[in-house]
C-alpha cells in the first residue's frame, strides 16, 4: 500500500482535466466530439507511457436506426480505440474498459461543468464516464511505477457507442474476452459508492405502425390509425410489467401523425426492455410478437418490430466473487467499505460476462444523477478510486492477489 499512498496524485490536475474533457460534447451520434475526447485520452496515455504502448484506432461501421418517420437511417459513430502494453514476462492479461460517448445531444442545454460546492462538480459525463477514465489512467500510472509492472499485459478499450448499447463495438468483445484473464470497467459506482453486482439484461426496440390515412370528417371509418394501434399495443404489452420487475418494458418515445383532421397512417414507438433471467428474454419477445400478430389481423394495418435484446443478464458466479473479494481486501487496506448491490442497470460488463470474462464494472468515481442535467461527481473519489484500482493492480502484479 505504501507505493499507492506515496504516489503523487495531483487532484487539482485531475479536476482540471475532467472539466476540459467534459466540456467537449461527445454524444453517441456526434462522432467529431467523440473523436476529440478520444484524442484527449490518447494524448494522456502517450505522455505517460510513451514507447511502452501501441495504439490502434478503428473506424466502426455506421449504425442503422429507425428514424421517427419509420425509415432506416445510417448514423456515423466515433472511433474505437485500443491502447496496449505488451510484456513477454506477463502472468496476467487485463482488459480495462470505458466509453467515450455520453447521452447528452449536441443541442442539449447541458454542455458545461459548474461547481456546486467544494467537493461536488456538476457536468455532462463527469461521472459517466469521463471521471472514471481519468481514474483508469492514473491507476495504470501507479502500476507502471512498480518494479513488477511487466508481470501484467494490459489493453485499454475505449468504445464510442456504449450509451446506445455498443451496437457496432460489441462485435469485438468476444475476441477481447478470449485474450484476457479479467476485466476492469470504469463505469461510475452506485450513488453510495457500492459496486454493481447482479445486472439485468436489456435491449432497445422500435415498433413501426403503418395504417391508412383518411379525412377525419368525411372518411374517418375508412382510415386506420397507426397511433391508436400503438396505444393498443402498449396497453397489452404493459401487462409484462409486474411488481417483481423480472421483466420491465418501458415505452420511451412515440412519434407520428400530422394534421389533426387526418387519421395518422404512420407512427413509431421506442421501447426499452429489461430482463432478470436468461429465460425472460424468450418470454418477453414471444409476448410482444403475439400482440403484434393479433393487431396485424386488422385491415390496412401493419406493425413491425425492429431491434434486439443485446445484453444478457449478468448473474454473479464464482469468478466474480473471487474478483470482488480481491477488491474488497484492497478497499479495507485503504479504509474503504466496498459494498456490492444488485441493479437494473447494464453496461458492457454484461457482454464480457456472457463471453466468460470475469469483470467488475463500476470501478469508477462516486457521483450520481447520471443521464440527467444534475449529473455530479464527488471530486475526492478521483484520488480514492485511483488508489483503489492502483493497489489492486500492484497486488496482482506482485502475486499478492491471485484470481
Amino acid at each position: 500500500m505504501s507505493l499507492v499512498k506515496e504516489f503523487n496524485i495531483n487532484k487539482d490536475h485531475m479536476i482540471s482535466d475532467l472539466i476540459e474533457v467534459c466540456n467537449i460534447n461527445s454524444h453517441s451520434y456526434n462522432p467529431n466530439g467523440v473523436n476529440s475526447v478520444a484524442d484527449f485520452y490518447i494524448n494522456k496515455f502517450q505522455n505517460s507511457f510513451k514507447n511502452k504502448i501501441s495504439i490502434e484506432r478503428l473506424k466502426l461501421d455506421n449504425h442503422q436506426i429507425i428514424s421517427d418517420k419509420g425509415e432506416f437511417e445510417q448514423k456515423e459513430l466515433g472511433d474505437l480505440i485500443f491502447i496496449k502494453k505488451a510484456s513477454s514476462k506477463a502472468s496476467h492479461k487485463i482488459l480495462l474498459m470505458g466509453h467515450l460517448d455520453t447521452v447528452y445531444p449536441i443541442d442539449s442545454q447541458f454542455q458545461k461543468c459548474s461547481k456546486i460546492d467544494g467537493d461536488i462538480l456538476n457536468g455532462p459525463g463527469v461521472s459517466d464516464i469521463k471521471g472514471g477514465l481519468l481514474v483508469m489512467h492514473k491507476a495504470l500510472e501507479i502500476l507502471e511505477s512498480s518494479k513488477d509492472a511487466d508481470n501484467i499485459t494490459w489493453t485499454v478499450c475505449l468504445n464510442p457507442d456504449e450509451e446506445i448499447g455498443s451496437p457496432e463495438s460489441q462485435k469485438y468483445f468476444e475476441k477481447l474476452s478470449g485474450e484476457h484473464d479479467l476485466a476492469m470497467i470504469f463505469e461510475p459506482s452506485l450513488s453510495d459508492g457500492s459496486i454493481a453486482w447482479q445486472r439485468k439484461g436489456t435491449g432497445n426496440f422500435q415498433l413501426v405502425a403503418r395504417g391508412k390515412a383518411a379525412h377525419v370528417g368525411r372518411e374517418f371509418s375508412s382510415g386506420q390509425s397507426a397511433i391508436y394501434a400503438l396505444a393498443e399495443f402498449m396497453i397489452e404489452a404493459n401487462k409484462l410489467n409486474t411488481k417483481e420487475e423480472n421483466i420491465i418494458i418501458n415505452f420511451g418515445k412515440i412519434t407520428g401523425g400530422g394534421a389533426l383532421n387526418t387519421v395518422p397512417d404512420k407512427a413509431v414507438l421506442g421501447i426499452n426492455i429489461r430482463t432478470q433471467a436468461l429465460e425472460d428474454e424468450k418470454i418477453a419477445i414471444e409476448h410482444l410478437q403475439k400482440i403484434i400478430s393479433k393487431l396485424n389481423e386488422k385491415d390496412n394495418l401493419e406493425l413491425s418490430l425492429h431491434g434486439k435484446l443485446n445484453r444478457k443478464p449478468k448473474i454473479p458466479n464464482e469468478k466474480m466473487e473471487r474478483l470482488y473479494e480481491a477488491f474488497q481486501s484492497c478497499a479495507k487496506e485503504l479504509d474503504l467499505d466496498l459494498k456490492k448491490k444488485n441493479t437494473g442497470g447494464c453496461c458492457d460488463g454484461n457482454n464480457l460476462h456472457e463471453f466468460g470474462l470475469a469483470n467488475l464494472d463500476t470501478l469508477g468515481v462516486r457521483g450520481g444523477n447520471i443521464h440527467s442535467k444534475d449529473e455530479f461527481i464527488c471530486l475526492d473519489s478521483l484520488v480514492e478510486r485511483s488508489q483503489l484500482n492502483g493497489l489492486f493492480l500492484l497486488k496482482l502484479a506482485s502475486n499478492e492477489i491471485k484470481i
